[in-house]
């Protein structure tokens, strides 16, 4: 396994992060014990970095997880995420509400700590001020380590930096944003403000909720377990431009006799980012593993990237 510093802290954390959404009980996931399997098979590997949400199976993605690291907790990067929508009493930014939440995090997940604790999502009437010194309690409570921002989108991140940097003198230490090579959006700004001021960058849905692994074709009806039950798949996915960086992607992976999968995580490793990898089966794992070996030339980078055609901004909803 290869490892990087996570941003400006001192956190040393695997090039590939281990996700917890496909951690549950419904269809498309791996249940409980296959969970567990995986979980034990990443760490094998060297996977350091695993990432959850209270918003996943209703809390069941943490539990899975803090089951299944106990007697690795202490050699583990975890994050988890506060601010879903969880039923209608409990969502949203108060104080109260993330407070309880990370209570339940700590306690789903059989830890004293979370080394990373994101905000899964933000909305503009949101008091950035209030959550800003919600989540600086944290940190110096020993209740979290750092502060992590997900589903937000350029102009937000830039406002939530500068609003925890100069009130609380803490700055947030990664952005966890949706990312691949048919949707680069945040290429626009988010990235760039990221690379400048020293914080982690890490995509979400590196293959596109398998989009990129080659199982879909241009003009076929493209119905499977997973669109029927992430209907949001279709809505971001599987426009003639996006099968056209497909068609790229399989080009370059039937050359070089890897599986498109392989390839299009790849990409985005090949750009420096650390991606968030699902899994719902144990030789998954081995399949990404062997991403970390491939080294894409500037030529293969600049195919996969000429037929990208700019998308519509997906904002995030966390459970809204």
């Amino acid at each position: 396994m290869e490892y990087t510093k996570l941003g400006y802290t001192d956190l040393r954390v695997s090039k590939l992060c281990l996700g917890g959404m496909s951690f549950g009980k419904a269809k498309w996931m791996a249940d409980p014990e296959a969970s567990k399997k995986i979980i034990k098979k990443a760490i094998d590997f060297g996977i350091n970095f695993i990432d959850t949400a209270n918003l996943y199976s209703s809390g069941d993605s943490e539990k899975i997880i803090g089951e299944a690291i106990s007697g690795y907790r202490n050699e583990l990067v975890i994050s988890t995420k506060g601010g879903g929508k969880i039923n209608d009493f409990t969502q949203g930014f108060s104080r109260t509400v993330l407070l309880n939440e990370i209570r339940n995090s700590l306690k789903n997940l059989r830890t004293d700590y979370i080394d990373i604790y994101f905000l899964h999502t933000i909305f503009d009437s949101v008091d950035f001020r209030d959550t800003a010194r919600t989540l600086s309690n944290f940190i110096s409570s020993g209740k979290a380590g750092y502060v992590g921002l997900s589903n937000f989108t350029g102009y937000q991140v830039a406002e939530f930096y500068t609003v925890m940097d100069m009130q609380e003198n803490i700055r947030p230490a990664i952005v966890q944003n949706h990312y691949n090579a048919v949707y680069r959006e945040d290429e626009r700004d988010v990235i760039p403000f990221c690379e400048k001021h020293g914080i982690a960058y890490s995509p979400f849905s590196p293959i596109a909720a398998g989009f990129l692994s080659g199982k879909y074709k241009k003009g076929s009806e493209n119905e499977t377990t997973r669109t029927k039950t992430y209907p949001v798949m279709k809505e971001r996915y599987f426009s003639d431009a996006d099968f056209d960086v497909l068609d790229s992607i399989e080009e370059i992976a039937k050359n070089r006799g890897i599986n498109v999968s392989q390839l299009a995580l790849a990409y985005v490793l090949n750009k420096g980012f650390i991606p968030v990898i699902g899994a719902t089966k144990p030789e998954y794992i081995e399949d990404d593993m062997a991403a970390l070996d491939i080294k894409l030339s500037k030529e293969e980078m600049e195919l996969i990237e000429k037929r990208y055609i700019p998308h519509r901004i997906v904002k995030g909803t966390a459970g809204y």
